[in-house]
């Protein structure tokens, strides 16, 4: 009965010392933006990202007035003074950067990037922000067959 017994512990012990590699995704993405026309387009460019990923978006804000981005939808894992929203963030004083540091996590989805501050988002300093799913973890539907984003606004 003991030798029974200290197979069975000794075979637990082997079993939970088995050390797992696996390959990961580069969880840094880095994007640096000028002005109201956001890398020269309107409107911004699509941000691309995985649930894990750590977005590092600059901003220069080379206008003659202050600048805010707002990132909508995004939830705000430890950085939630981060939202862009006016009164929690100090908008961008005019020649100046502000670096956004964001961990895309337990999200998947389309999202949303604008200003909140005057009428820049009328102006088109506005984006689609795409969180795809860890290549790793399954997901319970079908994989589309393609995809495409669709940016919606008016001059409210």
């Amino acid at each position: 009965m003991r030798r029974a017994l200290l197979l069975c512990y000794l075979l637990a012990i082997l079993n939970s010392s088995t050390i797992f590699w696996v390959a990961a995704e580069d969880p840094y993405k880095t994007l640096d933006w000028t002005g109201i026309l956001i890398n020269g387009q309107c409107p911004g460019p699509t941000v691309d990202c995985v649930t894990i990923d750590n977005v590092i978006v600059n901003i220069i804000n080379k206008l003659d007035e202050p600048f805010l981005i707002t990132w909508n939808g995004v939830q705000q894992r430890k950085s939630s003074w981060q939202d862009g929203v006016l009164g929690t963030n100090y908008p961008i004083p005019p020649n100046t950067n502000w670096t956004y540091k964001m961990q895309m996590k337990d999200q998947i989805g389309t999202y949303t990037y604008f200003p909140s501050t005057l009428m820049h988002r009328a102006a088109g300093a506005f984006g689609a922000i795409n969180i795809h799913h860890r290549s790793v973890i399954r997901i319970p539907y079908p994989e589309p067959a393609g995809e495409f984003t669709l940016i919606v606004g008016d001059w409210f």
